[in-house]
């Protein structure tokens, strides 16, 4: 058997899963493309270049969306990334691993007053779940579950209402359906991201970030966007 998480019992639909900061603000990006970094470093014994790979492809779920302005761009790796509000988003795996062992992976988000997502950092939890790349279905899926949390690191909630849904509350142990976008996920990329509001690409240089200047006043944090959970089970996986 196969115990679930308690849900809602009714949804309205794509408004209700936007994700809101302290001050009651939906969260949102406001230019685009959202760049971030990947340190590949991991104890999983994934080879880092087929890493980064899976992670780009995790993202570029939400990047082609039709009719919706989401863009996320790779844009390096790094070493010994820690995370941390530094306007500078990030991927990165850690075996020193201090919430719920349940959890495979979290994503904190830093806004402004407004609801204007400034930086996101994403930690894969390595210290209590084996990782694959290749569909292993014994172990997590690493773009399966990276996939979820690229959508909460634009400021979504969880699909409380299609399991296979993308932006679903849990996931199976080799569960690779939520690479790619459901209905729903679609439709909530269309809502909070359609093309006529939001700004055109910044011309700052490739590896610059969104600018902090202005923004310090008001900050706030939401970290851990009720991320993905490995789904229990109280008999042997077949």
């Amino acid at each position: 058997m196969t115990v679930l998480l308690p849900l809602a019992l009714a949804f309205a639909g794509p408004a209700e899963q936007m994700l809101t900061n302290s001050a009651g603000k939906p969260l949102h990006w406001t230019s685009m493309p959202i760049r971030y970094h990947i340190d590949p470093t991991n104890a999983a014994g994934l080879v880092e270049e087929a890493t980064v790979a899976a992670i780009v492809e995790a993202s570029a779920a939400w990047t082609f969306v039709d009719e919706a302005q989401v863009e996320y761009r790779f844009v390096g790796t790094e070493r010994e990334a820690v995370g941390g509000y530094d306007d500078h988003s990030v991927v990165f795996f850690t075996d020193e691993w201090d919430a719920s062992p349940d959890l495979l992976a979290v994503t904190s988000t830093w806004s402004n007053e407004e609801g204007e997502i400034l930086d996101f950092d994403l930690v894969v939890n390595t210290a209590d779940h084996a990782w694959a790349i290749d569909g292993d279905p014994e172990v997590e899926d690493l773009q399966n579950t990276l996939a979820h949390e690229f959508g909460h690191a634009l400021g979504f909630d969880h699909d409380p209402a299609d399991d296979l849904a993308t932006m679903f509350a849990s996931a199976h142990p080799g569960e690779v359906a939520k690479r790619d976008l459901a209905d729903n996920d679609v439709a909530l990329a269309r809502f909070a991201y359609p093309p006529a509001e939001v700004a055109e690409e910044s011309t700052e240089p490739a590896h610059a970030g969104c600018s902090t200047t202005g923004r310090g006043a008001g900050l706030t944090a939401l970290i851990g966007l009720l991320p993905l959970v490995r789904l229990r089970r109280t008999t042997p996986a077949c």
